[in-house]
């Protein structure tokens, strides 16, 4: 109890801008049943061909990556509860709409057309909690969106698992009244005053002698980002062939491991980071990503389900620890109106991670051995935090301190 009131207090002073926020959010995720039954949905109606499939799913994160480069001039120009709103709307319609589309043609661009739409909110959704926190309680505020986005997706799947086997065309229809509802909801709250210190929204190009420094400490994080997002996707795509195939450990390990994780997450991270309050995002990253680096490598060393579930206790906690710090550091470091632009990069990187890493992954599976993706994981995070240390001899390419100058 003393941790739920701890989570409780942490995110109490947010204000009702934030908590508009994780409702909306948790709305939406809860409700996204459709996508993860997609595939199983086009194979079950016997008229595509496998490679038909693969191609309507990749179109969903082609649709996605478009959502993230174009959120730069979107929240520029817009609001972004404007822009949540638009993209549930968009989205609600794009997937009611699904199970009448037959064509594989028409269906592919369906499908990247809910990708933009369901992906377009997440830059929004950042800028908004940049806008409605504080400097100091903005790692907080990023990790109750994170807990929006965690309690979602792991209800959404379970309810969408047994409607499948009932009905699978009902999921695209709830699908589509859940985020419906999401959308009826935000535009029904008054919009919060927006915190000192935020994106205004339209704004000119940004000029000034420190422009030029953030924009390159902006292009260092994002860099070094890379590896951490690919290592993250990897539990997502790769775990549950990795344990039941390769170590041939029972499925029920599967689902333990996600369980601890998202149970760790839901239950610490809030508390973890609110305790982390006054710690510089710098700080933060290189100790999330050195745990991360140890966490990674050790899940191919583990042989077994106890090991299994020791080492993800480990890069769990690094992942409550660099998630939130990362996209604080991106606040930091962007020059003013350059949010939006620099949130949606880092969205796109995200999403790059999640198509390249599975597919990596079982490449390198292939021909090197089971466990070397995680070992690949784990170098390449531990060389992310040597460059990040090395670089950050330099001002002009790290911030080290909790204030951006």
């Amino acid at each position: 109890m003393s941790i739920l009131r701890r989570t409780f207090e942490g995110v109490r002073g947010l204000g009702p801008g934030m908590r508009v926020l994780f409702v909306t959010t948790l709305i939406m995720q809860t409700g996204t049943v459709a996508f993860p039954f997609l595939t199983a949905y086009l194979v079950g109606r016997n008229r595509y061909s496998g490679p038909q499939v693969g191609l309507v799913v990749a179109c969903y994160g082609i649709g996605a990556l478009a959502a993230d480069l174009c959120a730069g001039p979107l929240l520029r120009a817009l609001r972004p509860r404007t822009v949540m709103a638009a993209g549930l709307v968009g989205n609600a319609v794009t997937v009611a709409c699904l199970p009448f589309v037959h064509g594989a043609g028409e269906l592919m661009a369906a499908t990247a057309v809910w990708g933009f739409c369901y992906e377009i909110f997440m830059p929004a959704s950042y800028l908004e909690t940049i806008q409605q926190s504080s400097e100091r309680d903005r790692r907080i505020a990023f990790s109750f969106n994170r807990l929006a986005i965690n309690l979602g997706m792991g209800v959404g799947p379970v309810a969408g698992a047994a409607l499948f086997v009932w009905r699978p065309a009902v999921l695209f229809w709830l699908n589509a009244c859940a985020v419906l509802a999401a959308a009826v909801y935000l535009v029904s709250r008054p919009a919060a005053d927006a915190r000192p210190a935020a994106d205004p929204g339209p704004a000119p190009a940004p000029t000034g002698p420190g422009t030029g420094r953030r924009d390159r400490r902006f292009w260092t994080i994002l860099a070094l980002s890379v590896p951490i997002h690919c290592a993250y996707a990897l539990p997502l795509t790769f775990l549950s062939a990795y344990v039941v195939h390769d170590l041939r450990l029972s499925s029920l390990w599967v689902g333990a491991i996600f369980a601890v994780s998202a149970g760790s997450i839901v239950l610490f991270e809030i508390p973890l980071n609110t305790a982390m309050r006054d710690t510089s995002a710098f700080r933060s990253l290189t100790i999330g990503y050195a745990l991360a680096a140890a966490g990674f490598a050790l899940m191919g060393a583990a042989r077994s389900g106890p090991a299994l579930l020791g080492t993800t206790l480990l890069w769990t906690v690094a992942e409550m620890m660099v998630f939130p710090s990362l996209i604080h550091y991106v606040s930091q470091v962007s020059a003013p109106g350059r949010e939006s632009r620099n949130l949606g990069l880092y969205s796109a990187v995200m999403n790059i991670g999640l198509i390249t890493a599975p597919q990596l992954g079982i490449l390198l599976a292939d021909h090197t051995g089971s466990a070397s993706p995680w070992y690949l994981a784990g170098l390449g995070i531990a060389a992310a935090l040597a460059a990040l240390l090395l670089l950050s001899r330099s001002p002009g390419l790290v911030l080290r301190t909790t204030r951006p100058d």
